[in-house]
C-alpha cells in the first residue's frame, strides 16, 4: 500500500504506516496513490525529521553531570537509552 522508505523494521512499521497513513487521511480515496514522487518523499522526510526531533529529546532529557558533561550512570539514563534504541530501530535511524 505505501512505498516509505524507513518502515525497514518489517510488518510491524509496514501495518503502524498503514494505519497512520489512514488515520491522517492520507489513503482516502487513493490519494497516496495519485501522488506524484516529490510529495511521497516529502511526507516521508517529514515523518523521519519528526522521529529525529523525538530522539534529540529523549537524548536531551538524560541526566548528566554539569560539570564535565558525563552521563550519570542510573536507571532513568538507562531506560533513556533503552527507549532511544527501540526508536531507532523500529523507524531504521542510524
Amino acid at each position: 500500500m505505501n512505498d516509505l522508505k524507513f518502515t525497514t523494521a518489517g510488518n510491524y512499521m509496514d501495518s503502524k504506516m498503514d494505519d497512520l497513513m489512514y488515520q491522517s487521511g492520507l489513503t482516502a480515496d487513493g490519494c497516496w496513490d495519485e501522488m506524484d514522487s516529490y510529495d511521497k518523499e516529502a511526507i516521508e522526510k517529514f515523518g523521519m525529521l519528526i522521529v529525529n526531533e523525538c530522539i534529540k529529546e529523549l537524548e536531551i532529557s538524560r541526566r548528566c553531570d554539569p560539570y564535565t558533561g558525563n552521563l550519570y550512570d542510573c536507571e532513568y539514563n538507562t531506560c533513556i537509552g533503552e527507549q532511544i534504541q527501540v526508536l531507532k530501530a523500529r523507524f531504521g535511524v542510524k
